[in-house]
């Protein structure tokens, strides 16, 4: 138990360390209210790792099934209930985090004329992970 408890701590210590995006060297992104990161790819991975835990929404674009480091220009789209776009952005990398506040969100992937699209609903401290997983066309 006592190994756990110390376990626990230092998960913790790095964890509320490394929670700022200027400190891991992510650029934050604002719209409409609601906070943003894209990237991910390489040595970033890691940054988005320690900044997950911030970030209620986590997308990640895939290829054929596959990890796509080199991934870009996904055109990421966040509706509301009615149909208000408001998030509007193309990704940077092969991840996009969101912190949306509780409800039921729509969120599109577009990238070489694939259009993905998920709802869903967030609720209290839920984590939403998605994945769109794009065909390469070969």
């Amino acid at each position: 138990m006592k190994h756990f408890a110390i376990g626990l701590l230092a998960a913790f210590a790095l964890t509320a360390h490394a929670v700022d995006e200027a400190s891991v060297g992510v650029k934050l992104h604002k719209q409409s209210g609601f906070d943003y990161v894209t990237g991910g790819a390489g040595a970033e991975a890691q940054a988005f790792a320690a900044l997950s835990a911030r970030y209620p929404v986590r997308i990640q674009f895939t290829i054929d099934g596959k990890h796509a480091d080199d991934i870009s220009g996904v055109k990421v789209r966040m509706l509301d209930t009615k149909g208000e776009v408001l998030i509007d952005a193309a990704a940077e990398g092969p991840l996009f985090f969101i912190t949306p506040s509780s409800g039921r969100w729509t969120f599109e992937a577009t990238w070489q004329g694939q259009v993905l699209s998920s709802t869903k609903d967030l609720t209290g401290r839920r984590y939403l992970d998605i994945a769109f997983d794009f065909k390469s066309g070969k």
